[in-house]
């Protein structure tokens, strides 16, 4: 079917794929490809647990394009740690890819440029745990370099000058700062202490740049923004998915009137 689409933290649990599956009339196949918006979980346990959690993904036939979120191990050091882990190619730019899952592809740990059906995709991975301290508490896994470092920012700078400030497609694990959730902040979580550089960021380069369809993650709800100059913004989760080239054609055509862009989901 050739289709893409797009999906939020499923972290580490197949099922939502799954369901995905079971609301499209044309079920999945190897011609059919899936981005996950980060906290994918496929490293976090780094252990047979994600071994099994990366062959279950492999029985849908279609190719995952990995995004890294807050709570999963960079690529780039398992790389460095193992030599099942290699570079490769994809989207007409580098990936990550692991020995014994070619269907799984991760994008590159600092902000990067791919060509995505012929949209220039700019990639932006990483964010803060809010729920670092309980997660260390509770003994469960927290990756000290889960956000962009000051060098990896000032790449996706480059980046933003490099295409004259226009790309058609974000992609990114969390959000600019003003598209901020507030409604979703968990109530426990005192947010004088929220590290919110990466969100600063990004609405740093969102001021910047010129795109047609931002997409990002990490708040675990759907939400489609209103249209605003042209730029549509969209959070994801994992109970519902969009199609990128259904979207990116809607937002060309009649889609949008008096600010409201009409999405189909799946």
């Amino acid at each position: 079917m050739n289709r893409i689409f797009l999906l939020g933290d499923i972290h580490g649990d197949w099922r939502p794929i799954a369901e995905l599956n079971n609301r499209l009339v044309d079920k999945l196949d190897e011609t059919d490809i899936i981005i996950l918006l980060g906290d994918v979980g496929a490293n976090y346990f780094l252990n047979a647990r994600d071994a099994k959690f990366k062959t279950a993904l492999g029985k849908f036939g279609c190719t995952f394009f990995c995004i890294r979120g807050n709570h999963e191990e960079r690529p780039s050091n398992l790389i460095d740690r193992s030599s099942d882990w290699f570079y490769s190619e994809y989207f007409n730019g580098t990936v990550y890819e692991e020995k014994g899952y070619p269907y799984i592809k991760y994008a590159m740990d600092h902000p990067f440029l791919y060509n995505i059906n012929g949209y220039l995709t700019l990639i932006i991975p990483g964010a803060y745990s809010v729920d670092k301290d309980y997660r260390l508490m509770q003994g469960w896994n927290w990756f000290k370099d889960e956000q962009l470092t000051d060098l990896e920012k000032e790449t996706g700078r480059i980046l933003v000058d490099k295409v004259d400030r226009k790309v058609d497609l974000v992609l990114s694990h969390t959000c600019p700062i003003v598209y901020e959730p507030t409604d979703l902040f968990l109530s426990f979580i005192n947010q004088k202490f929220v590290d919110k550089s990466m969100e600063r960021y990004l609405g740093e380069l969102e001021y910047k740049l010129d795109y047609k369809l931002w997409c990002w993650g990490h708040f675990h709800k759907f939400r489609v923004y209103p249209e605003y100059e042209g730029r549509q913004c969209i959070m994801l989760f994992n109970d519902a998915a969009i199609e990128l080239n259904e979207t990116m054609e809607s937002l060309k055509m009649e889609g949008i009137r008096n600010g409201k862009t009409y999405i189909k989901t799946y």
